[in-house]
């Protein structure tokens, strides 16, 4: 029979049994692979049974060899074989005795189970010529997903091997009560009818209409025509297929998918055409529970017809009552949900697409070590392959997975710092209320995506509409966060420093007023009125007002005539409103004028026009000639000593409108040359 245990490397048997009868003891067991678990079932059996009727033959031994040889949906699946010192081992899908499990069998899954059997009883004599002489409760297992399976294939015999001789030794070893009394006198016909019935009528002995539509009928129906006296009145099983116990729209449903491969083109495209509306007329848990490995298998996820009119309906949970979906989020998650995971394996690219088709739709409803351990690594194993369109949808599925296990999971953790956030910083402009909002705003390191941010798209109407709302009513009503729009540098979160952030706002001081007065006092100190000091010096100290809100108390200026004053503060306003077209603004250059020195002058190098540091005109009360000779004489001094001075002043005299106009004070002898700003300080 050879030795199969090569297939189950790294078996691990759990040392509860589940089931002990006189031949064997059923076990669970696990057999780890490189991406999942797989869960089996183990018979073991001693090589040595006693009774006469295994002389010859070990029943766990027949069993395994007719298991291989007859393989049906319906019969219970045979993995693998091996001997063990003494012991048989046999391997097969995971499963458990029917009889463990039958008071909480729904009724749905008892009518399917029933035809499971029976149609692997048609299989096994009316095509494969064999006859079952151990049918009963105790030769039918269920499957983790609900289904029954056929099995006690130690009482498995050929049409040839089967004789009289044979009934009648076995029949200490079989079922009791499913034994024909006549079956001798009938030469052995009809012993299978009289078996299958019997099992029927335990089954099904607590069950009424109310249950399972048509039992009562089915119960009779198996009372006089399945143990009919006359063996030639028993019908064949197949023709019991044909009762309406087995031919409600459910059954029928489930029988079409079981037997997909066998149907043709056109009659699956009919089924799946109105299939949905069909499974929404039975409870969906019941649903999910008998027909989701179904619904997922390969050759209907293959179908064109099955991706247009079944699949959206079974890959996508149900969010709402208006929603099309068959599954609420809990149901799905319970069964369809391990269905995915298993399908995720498939390597098919077909299948994959499906699946990676509806991810979004489902990806939340994996536990993050799902994710982690099963899906990504399939994901990532996707974007190796040479279709190009498998490797796009994989990428887009990838980045629905880094919200849920962050990107150093997803792509690994050599990353570094690239880009930075270069949006300007400051407090919204009130007067533009949606300046600082923007459409989409992702928070930078604050694990959190912010998309579709509440801009109104009339923002202009709102601006001009008669009852004129604020922004900070705006924002109260939206709910939305005022936030820093620059992150600190360090990467601190800005959630726990958003609500004491204090931002320092520079003064500006008024340009209108200040390029007027400082253009006109230094056109009044240069060279041009040097000669009329006679008539124009005034000695008093008196305020002169220049501009709106300027005020300055001079101890000695030389004013001009009226007319050329007048005319001076033409060309000054001009150049101020030039100026402020520009916009541009400077701090005040708060350093004492003792403190200059030549380097301190050439602030722009190499930029037209080069601003000169300014002549201070001091007058003396007593002697205001001599003040004035001194300050020429400094003045000739620099010249001098700097001959870029000179070329400076007539620059600066014919440059009009110039933006960088120094400000000329004349000061008092007791001043520092500041006005007294030390106050504000």
């Amino acid at each position: 029979m050879g030795n199969d245990q090569s297939q189950l490397k790294g078996l691990e048997i759990s040392r509860k049994a589940i089931q002990v009868t006189d031949y064997w003891s059923l076990y669970n067991g696990e057999v780890p692979s490189d991406t999942s678990v797989s869960c089996i079932s183990i018979f073991q059996g001693e090589t040595l049974v006693t009774g006469q009727f295994w002389t010859n033959q070990n029943p766990l031994e027949r069993a395994i060899k007719n298991l291989k040889v007859y393989r049906h949906p319906n019969i219970l699946k045979f993995i693998a074989s091996w001997h063990k010192g003494s012991l048989k081992m046999l391997a097969t899908e995971r499963c458990r005795p029917l009889a463990t499990c039958l008071n909480i069998i729904s009724d749905v899954q008892i009518c399917l189970g029933l035809r499971n059997v029976l149609c692997a009883l048609v299989f096994l004599m009316e095509q494969a010529s064999v006859r079952h002489l151990s049918i009963s409760i105790s030769s039918i297992y269920v499957t983790e997903d609900g289904a029954w399976r056929l099995a006690g294939f130690e009482h498995l015999w050929t049409n040839g091997d089967f004789n009289l001789n044979l009934l009648e030794k076995s029949q200490p070893y079989r079922y009791q009560k499913a034994i024909d009394p006549d079956e001798l006198k009938n030469k052995g016909e009809g012993v299978e009818q009289f078996a299958f019935a019997v099992m029927c009528e335990e089954i099904l002995h607590n069950k009424t209409d109310s249950n399972i539509p048509a039992v009562e009928d089915f119960k009779t129906y198996c009372g006089t025509h399945l143990k009919h006296a006359n063996v030639s009145m028993r019908p064949k099983l197949s023709a019991i297929l044909l009762h309406p116990l087995f031919n409600h729209d459910f059954i029928l449903i489930h029988s079409f998918l079981t037997e997909l491969p066998l149907k043709s083109p056109q009659a699956k495209q009919e089924f799946f055409t109105g299939l949905a509306d069909r499974l929404r007329l039975f409870d969906p848990e019941t649903v999910a529970e008998q027909m989701g490995s179904l619904l997922l298998s390969r050759i209907v996820l293959l179908d064109t017809t099955a991706q247009l009119c079944v699949t959206p309906f079974i890959l996508r949970p149900k969010t709402d009552d208006l929603s099309a979906a068959l599954f609420a989020a809990k149901i799905f998650s319970a069964y369809i949900i391990p269905k995915i995971k298993q399908v995720f394996c498939v390597p098919d690219a077909q299948i994959r697409l499906t699946l990676l088709e509806y991810f979004p739709a489902y990806v939340d409803f994996f536990s993050n070590d799902d994710l982690r351990e099963h899906i990504l690594p399939q994901l990532l194993l996707g974007i190796k392959d040479t279709n190009d369109v498998l490797v796009a949808k994989t990428l887009l599925c990838l980045a629905d997975l880094v919200p849920l296990l962050g990107s150093a999971v997803v792509i690994g953790g050599n990353r570094s710092k690239i880009f930075a956030d270069g949006r300007p910083q400051g407090v919204p402009d009130q007067t533009m209320p949606w300046s600082a909002v923007r459409s989409i705003t992702p928070v930078i390191g604050s694990g959190e995506f912010l998309s579709g941010s509440p801009v109104p798209s009339g923002v202009d109407r709102i601006a001009t509409a008669e009852n004129n709302i604020s922004f900070s009513s705006i924002v109260e009503s939206s709910g939305f966060n005022i936030m820093p729009e620059r992150l600190s540098p360090e990467g601190e979160d800005i959630y726990h420093t958003n609500s004491d952030v204090e931002l320092e706002v520079d003064e500006w001081s008024d340009w209108e007023n200040d390029m007027t007065e400082h253009t006109v006092n230094h056109l009044l100190n240069t060279g041009q009125h040097e000669g009329q000091h006679d008539n124009d010096t005034i000695t008093n100290s008196q305020p002169v007002t220049l501009g709106n809100d300027v005020d300055y108390t001079q101890s000695a200026i030389v004013r001009p005539d009226k007319e050329e004053l007048e005319k001076i503060r033409r060309q000054t306003s001009v150049q101020a409103e030039s100026i402020e077209n520009l916009d541009i603004k400077t701090q005040p250059f708060k350093k004492p004028l003792e403190s200059f020195t030549a380097s301190d002058m050439d602030f722009f190098k190499d930029m037209e026009p080069v601003i000169q540091k300014a002549n201070v005109l001091l007058i003396d009360e007593k002697d205001p000639v001599d003040n004035i000779s001194v300050t020429s004489a400094a003045k000739s001094t620099t010249a001098t000593t700097n001959p870029i001075v000179q070329e400076q002043d007539s620059l600066l005299l014919k440059v009009d409108g110039s933006r960088f106009d120094v400000k000329v004070e004349t000061l008092e002898a007791n001043e520092d040359g500041w006005d007294n700003e030390e106050s504000e300080w």
